[in-house]
């Protein structure tokens, strides 16, 4: 590379993170000031919106060119700036929910810390390095173990702080230990270049120790596993979800699991997802094979476990833990498709794609669940049990209406988005299911269609005791929550339905999104100087 190009790839790398650096000049900024300027929360909340929003504004308006998908450090595909897109736009969500949720001397470390997280989460879909993308993973973890700890200092939250920061360390050092066994079986860490290199240079490549992509499959899965709540890396998120303050609950509900499968989507799906032109030549079907069927064991698992579980949970919080980590469950059963792309255009994307469309349709009922929960909760009536919720119809039936929309979406009810979500999800198990795989695949379908029987059951449940039951207390006057509370809520619940009854445009982005991340682009034509070089030796 002359310094001519390295110059025009760095140029056009920051130009492409500028939303991301502008949101970590603006958290240095607010996390600084605030040591010396005191102000009311509100203003640290206002300035961080306008971050995100300036965030937004520079993603939709950065220049179309992208640098070089084989050297450079990001890619500036249609995964990155969707993925991008909707994460800002959710960041806006939780900051309106978290306005009013921290102490004034508190407030420019923990929004400051938010849009650390933020930045991070949109470094993590567009990484294209090894490294870059386990600095966006730990621009994440960091700043959440803050967040955690700042809103309130009693005993329940320190515990859920310890829990959550050493099992985020250990879920760190499997993850990078994977990424290392990853690197060591090209001696390349760049995910277009490494991809690449596995499915199609057959003379280059012939994986002859094909263990060491064993061995790196599974450490990468156990420790993205802990981000996405998966089985067996559940068992922290019920104790920290009920610890946590229930905006920062709903932070960790959405943003670790958006990322985790994002990430599971360049790394693992990218590079040993099955194709046929390689598949038997370089080993990388024995390879496609094994991470097909340890996801779909982790798939099964982790439906059953997280559903079944639900049932019998009295504590909100909670039971929406063991629900976040049925959703995992769900998203699993995309990436086992993922892992078998079919040789067809149509296939080759579709349990990528299904991932993808989930994961947008999961935010906005999530967050508006959560977000509900959020606006009840009062001193003179606290909402921390599922019989705090009896009667609610009565006395809060715009909010009983925005939660049943959410729950519903959640159960998988049509014309809900959630709906539309587990279709494709199941959709994308039984398009793989031919072949040696297909007792496999509709024992998956299958699965997942009973487990969100189970899950409506709880849902449901939730929907009768708001609308039918008597209310526990009736001396407690109506709870009125602050306008941008009201917005976000009244945004995901509105938007859960209306993707629901025109899904056409999510679908269209997230399968544009889906085979951008698993396309592989050719390689640079040699110029005339390398032509020459090559010769002469």
């Amino acid at each position: 590379m002359t310094p001519a190009e390295f110059l025009t790839i760095s140029r056009q790398t920051f130009l492409a993170l500028a939303p991301e650096i502008l949101l970590l000049i603006a958290a240095i900024v607010m996390m600084t000031s605030g040591a010396f300027v005191r102000r009311s929360r509100d203003l640290w909340a206002a300035l961080a919106a306008t971050a995100l929003i300036a965030a937004i504004a520079l993603l939709c308006l950065s220049p179309a060119g992208s640098p070089p998908p084989y050297a450079s450090v990001i890619a500036n595909d249609a995964l990155a700036a969707w993925s991008r897109l909707g994460l800002l736009l959710t960041g806006l969500i939780l900051i309106a929910l978290a306005h009013n949720q921290v102490d004034d001397h508190r407030a420019p470390e923990f929004f400051g810390a938010l849009l650390i997280v933020f930045a991070g989460a949109a470094c993590v879909t567009a990484a294209n390095e090894l490294i870059f993308l386990f600095v966006g993973l730990e621009l994440v973890s960091i700043p959440t173990y803050l967040l955690l700890y700042l809103p309130r200092r009693n005993p329940t939250t320190q515990e859920a702080v310890t829990k959550y920061f050493y099992l985020s360390i250990f879920s760190s050092a499997l993850l990078l230990f994977g990424l290392a066994y990853l690197y060591g079986l090209t001696g390349l860490s760049n995910l277009k270049a490494l991809a690449y290199l596995i499915h199609w240079n057959n003379a280059a490549l012939q994986l002859p120790q094909p263990t060491f992509a064993v061995i790196a499959l599974v450490f990468i899965l156990a420790g993205l596993g802990f981000r996405v709540a998966a089985v067996p890396f559940h068992f922290y998120a019920p104790d920290v979800y009920q610890g946590s303050p229930t905006v920062l609950a709903a932070l960790l509900a959405w943003v670790p699991k958006a990322i985790g499968f994002v990430a599971l989507v360049r790394v693992l799906a990218a590079t040993f997802g099955w194709q046929p032109v390689a598949a038997e030549v370089s080993g990388l079907s024995s390879i496609s094979d094994r991470a097909t069927l340890l996801t779909a064991i982790l798939a099964i698992a982790t439906m059953t476990l997280g559903n079944t579980v639900a049932l019998a949970q009295d504590n909100l919080k909670r039971l929406l833990a063991y629900s976040s980590i049925a959703h995992a469950g769900y998203l699993l059963i995309g990436l086992a498709a993922a892992f078998r792309n079919g040789p067809e255009a149509s296939q080759a994307v579709l349990g990528a794609d299904g991932i993808i469309f989930y994961l947008a349709t999961y935010a906005l009922m999530t967050l508006g669940a959560f977000g509900v929960i959020l606006a009840l909760d009062a001193p003179s009536r606290p909402v921390e049990r599922v019989d705090d919720l009896a009667g609610l119809a009565r006395t809060q039936p715009w909010a009983t209406l925005a939660l049943t929309l959410c729950l519903l979406s959640l159960a998988g009810i049509p014309p809900l988005a959630g709906f539309w979500g587990k279709l494709r999800i199941f959709q994308s198990a039984l398009e793989v299911a031919r072949g040696p795989d297909r007792s496999l695949f509709l024992i998956l379908a299958t699965a997942g269609a009973l487990n969100a029987a189970i899950a409506a059951y709880y849902y449901l449940r939730l929907i009768v005791l708001m609308i039918f039951r008597d209310p526990i207390t009736t001396d407690s006057p109506p709870h009125h929550a602050p306008w941008p509370t009201i917005l976000a809520i009244g945004a995901c619940a509105s938007l859960s339905l209306l993707l629901g009854i025109l899904p056409a445009p999510l679908a269209t982005v997230s399968r544009q999104a889906a085979r951008s991340a698993l396309e592989l682009p050719p390689p640079p034509a040699p110029t005339p100087a390398q032509i020459a070089h090559a010769t002469a030796n």
